[in-house]
């Protein structure tokens, strides 16, 4: 999907008074991205990037912004998500200007409404608290779910990103593995501190 179709789908959302609506206009949105897209595109919409940490600052991303934008929309959210991929991970001496070069870059290829939209999604300004609710939603209405049950496992995966490409490309079936899944990796998780927990204190007491 090319960015400014997403873009203007967060705009129309932020325009739009009407609840349902709202609600229409994300799950809209939501079917027409490929499943590699999913992921990208719920977090987009919801004010967030996959990376959570960039490792730049406002002044930083403030300072980067071109005078001139491209003429044209040739940007995909992939291609938005793989830069700040590349950001993320950049690291070792120089990486602050490499970190600045990507994302100077990516800027100069968007057009003005698609800058406007990446410089709200980096500062934060795009974040909501009743996004979440209305992506619920909208993911229950796109892949055409139960919402309790899209509700349900948004609270186990603490992804809606996750969530969404399960219930897009699998439908309930996808819903109840991830919850299982996730489930099955948390109870893991805490036997093997529980293990551990008791095998410090072995260690303690043979000390």
């Amino acid at each position: 999907m090319r960015l400014t179709d997403l873009a203007e789908t967060s705009r129309s959302v932020a325009q739009t008074q009407r609840r349902r609506q709202k609600v229409a206009t994300l799950a809209a949105c939501l079917q027409r991205l490929q499943p590699e897209e999913i992921e990208i595109g719920v977090d987009f919409l919801s004010g967030e990037t996959r990376q959570r940490k960039l490792g730049v600052g406002p002044a930083t991303i403030l300072d980067v912004r071109p005078g001139v934008s491209a003429a044209a929309s040739s940007l995909t959210v992939a291609d938005v998500d793989d830069a700040f991929h590349r950001i993320a991970t950049a690291s070792g001496p120089g990486s602050q200007q490499e970190r600045k070069r990507i994302l100077t870059e990516l800027f100069a290829r968007a057009t003005e409404f698609e800058q406007q939209f990446l410089l709200r999604l980096l500062l934060g300004e795009l974040r909501q608290g009743a996004l979440a609710g209305l992506m619920v939603d909208a993911i229950a209405q796109a892949a055409t779910v139960a919402l309790p049950q899209v509700r349900r496992a948004a609270m186990v995966a603490g992804s809606l990103g996750s969530v969404a490409h399960a219930a897009l490309t699998q439908g309930e079936i996808g819903l109840k593995w991830a919850g299982l899944t996730l489930f099955i990796v948390v109870r893991l998780v805490g036997m093997v501190a529980r293990v551990r927990g008791a095998q410090w204190a072995v260690a303690g007491a043979v000390r």
